[in-house]
């Protein structure tokens, strides 16, 4: 980790925080305004008590579910991952932001899998592998990139560190990160692996 240190003007920034942001705030406006209209057409139209019931049990319905879509991607609106010459950059939140800087990597790649239940959105996550094995203690910033589990490649620790892409990203992006990722990392690429389906799962990735 290098604190007070933010990526370099030249860094390929992925902001998929403000990205989702944008596409989902206004699905979570329409959502309020559907929820309030009822109510606002029984005040209209003078409709009686069975209809005002309806009205509530609408909005509230409605309301709830705008304000969860709101709060979701408020809460991560500043998550990126960045790539420049220093290393990999991750911001999840306030807490959890950090850098891996590439002198401190052996091997850098990606695992994908498809996603369960017959989904047809891969699941993509950034495998990072410390020179020297994974620290103990391991630093507040990067326990929660944390991994042990057997990486069936050669060349890939078992224990290392994980940045889950968020699927928003995977559909839009994927291509983009991985080129940015592979063109930073350079002799330290292991490639792009499938992994057994349920290696990723959707409370690991970032956003």
């Amino acid at each position: 980790m290098l604190p007070g240190r933010t990526p370099s003007p030249d860094a390929t920034m992925f902001r998929f925080g403000k990205q989702r942001m944008r596409r989902t705030m206004p699905g979570a406006v329409a959502a309020l305004l559907l929820g309030l209209s009822m109510p606002v057409s029984c005040v209209a139209y003078g409709y009686g008590v069975g209809a005002w019931v309806f009205a509530v049990i609408w909005c509230l319905a409605f309301g709830v579910a705008g304000l969860f879509m709101a709060w979701a991607v408020w809460g991560d609106r500043e998550a990126y991952l960045a790539f420049d010459a220093t290393g990999v950059w991750w911001r999840h939140n306030k807490t959890e932001h950090a850098v891996i800087p590439w002198d401190g990597l052996d091997a850098v790649g990606l695992f994908w899998c498809e996603g369960a239940d017959g989904s047809t959105q891969r699941l993509m996550s950034l495998e990072l592998c410390p020179t020297g094995g994974v620290p103990e203690p391991q630093e507040p910033e990067l326990a929660p990139l944390f991994v042990q589990e057997q990486a069936g490649v050669a060349g890939v620790a078992d224990r290392r560190y994980r940045i889950g892409l968020p699927v928003f990203a995977v559909r839009y992006y994927s291509g983009a990160v991985i080129e940015a990722a592979r063109s930073r990392a350079a002799h330290r690429w292991f490639g792009e692996h499938e992994r057994p389906a349920g290696y990723l799962r959707t409370r690991d990735l970032i956003s």
